[in-house]
């Protein structure tokens, strides 16, 4: 059995430290506020809510049996402990759109064709290809919760995207470390093979997205030349981070970092910083 470096089983512990944290955190979400979503505003971002409500809501068993081998295989538990929490906090953000879907009469989807995609994706793949498919969705979701938020009046629902958009912050650190841990031992050019693979299937989602959630991209101001740009800003971002090999959570300075990073700014909701 492999033992894993003392920076990586420190690092595993710190996600635990914050996975954690925010598990406990109170909710302060504006649950009562008044405003409802317009007729318009149903209309023009009701299907895409529940597509995102469902694709928020899995499970992550297999995720979670990989990750549990691969923990036993580096001798590290708290790498399986923190996969958990992170998949807990996504179960969150589905049961937050839910509780808002509930309240402005949007009934949930059960199953949705890209949604489906993505899960017999991950159903055969290893740990890695897992997590870069699980991390494409990851990239995806930030201008989306940034469009979405800027696309309604609602102030319930700007402050559920600014919470998820603060969490998909740490989110894209996180597998960003995992994913630097799996290929630590890999030679450079395979990584750039990997990468370059990896950017045509972010390219090719982008696509699907723009197709089925293009309403609430225009509605926000998006072209899709802006969507692509603001995606591949976040899958360079973590596309340096593991060619770098990226250790430590350096959980302080996540927000920060990221809010002095040069990322597009191409819509912001008024009043609503990022």
């Amino acid at each position: 059995m492999r033992s894993a470096r003392p920076s990586a089983t420190l690092e595993s512990e710190s996600w635990c430290r914050y996975f954690s944290t925010i598990a406990v955190a109170e909710d302060h979400l504006p649950w009562s506020h008044p405003t409802r979503l317009s007729g318009e505003e149903k209309h023009c971002i009701g299907k895409s809510i529940q597509q995102f409500q469902l694709g928020e809501s899995s499970s992550g068993r297999r995720l979670l049996q990989r990750g549990l081998a691969y923990s036993r295989s580096a001798d590290d538990p708290h790498f399986v402990s923190a996969l958990s929490l992170f998949v807990k906090e996504e179960q969150r953000h589905s049961s937050r759109l839910l509780r808002f879907m509930q309240r402005e009469g949007i009934p949930a989807s059960r199953k949705h064709w890209v949604d489906t995609f993505f899960r017999h994706l991950r159903v055969l793949a290893g740990l890695e290809l897992s997590l870069r498919v699980l991390v494409s969705a990851e990239i995806i979701a930030v201008p989306y919760y940034r469009a979405l938020r800027a696309a309604t009046s609602s102030f319930l629902l700007q402050a559920i995207c600014s919470e998820i958009l603060g969490d998909e912050a740490a989110h894209l650190r996180y597998q960003a470390s995992m994913l630097a841990r799996l290929g630590a031992q890999r030679a450079h050019w395979v990584d750039r093979i990997i990468s370059r693979v990896h950017r045509l299937f972010l390219l090719a989602t982008c696509y699907v997205v723009w197709v089925e959630h293009g309403q609430v991209f225009r509605a926000a101001g998006y072209s899709r030349q802006g969507f692509l740009t603001e995606a591949f800003w976040e899958f360079n971002w973590l596309d340096r981070a593991v060619c770098r090999r990226l250790f430590g959570a350096d959980i302080g300075g996540l927000q920060d970092e990221r809010r002095q990073d040069s990322r597009p700014r191409l819509t912001a909701a008024p009043g609503i910083p990022d």
